[in-house]
């Protein structure tokens, strides 16, 4: 089982795949996920739209194996269910994201399930896959669902398991959840759910840590890593 770095919701900040460049060059890395939410944030401009887009897609072309997911922003533009944070220029990356990264809702590795928000057992009953025997079974089942099935309160993009009292999928006894969506201060795990979310803002103001996880979906433990390199992008922590 493989070493998996966690590219968290990136908002239209390039620096994050900087950022992830050098972790995957200089630690035992074996691919990445990424857990969607990459555009939108407050106060952009389309120029951030377009070399956003255009460091993901140098990211994707040196590391062809990287899975991405949606990510409610995302899914927002191709719904037509606006958010705060959605332009009007972001529907147009939505697609190329569509159509350019290949994006699914749920990624399985080992033991460790990746989403953008988390899995619970409401969604699955709600959407004929409470009985799913297996967690390989549930999660080819979810990539299955038409996208307007995951715009619900409890859905793999939308869920909040830090706030909100989800039954947990029988199903994944045994297994972690990796997600992100809501802005955390710290990486951090609580139960069978670990939390990511430490790049997004408030109105430009940072909410988090800024760094990143390394997991190890045989051994079911992580590595946070990255708050040493960021002297070397100019910035100072």
């Amino acid at each position: 089982m493989p070493r998996v770095l966690v590219i968290l919701d990136t908002h239209l900040k390039p620096k994050v795949f900087d950022l992830a460049d050098k972790i995957m060059r200089e630690n035992n890395v074996d691919y990445a996920v990424q857990l969607g939410d990459n555009f939108d944030d407050f106060y952009c401009f389309d120029d951030e739209y377009r070399s956003h887009n255009a460091r993901m897609l140098a990211f994707y072309r040196e590391r062809p194996d990287t899975v991405w997911l949606w990510g409610n922003h995302e899914v927002s533009y191709i719904l037509d269910r606006p958010v705060t944070g959605n332009t009007y220029v972001g529907e147009e990356y939505a697609r190329l994201y569509r159509e350019n990264f290949k994006p699914k809702f749920v990624h399985l590795d080992g033991k460790v399930i990746f989403s953008h928000a988390g899995i619970f057992q409401d969604f699955l009953d709600a959407n004929g896959l409470g009985d799913c025997k297996t967690a390989r079974e549930m999660v080819r089942g979810l990539n299955k669902l038409k996208m307007s099935a995951f715009w619900r309160d409890d859905s793999p993009i939308w869920a909040r398991p830090q706030y909100d009292e989800f039954v947990r999928p029988k199903v994944l006894d045994g297994y972690l959840q990796v997600v992100g969506h809501t802005p955390m201060r710290d990486i951090f795990r609580e139960g069978g759910v670990i939390s990511t979310d430490v790049f997004s803002t408030n109105w430009g103001k940072k909410i988090g840590a800024e760094k990143m996880m390394i997991m190890d979906t045989k051994k079911l433990d992580f590595e946070i890593v990255g708050i040493d390199y960021w002297r070397e992008f100019g910035e100072e922590r």
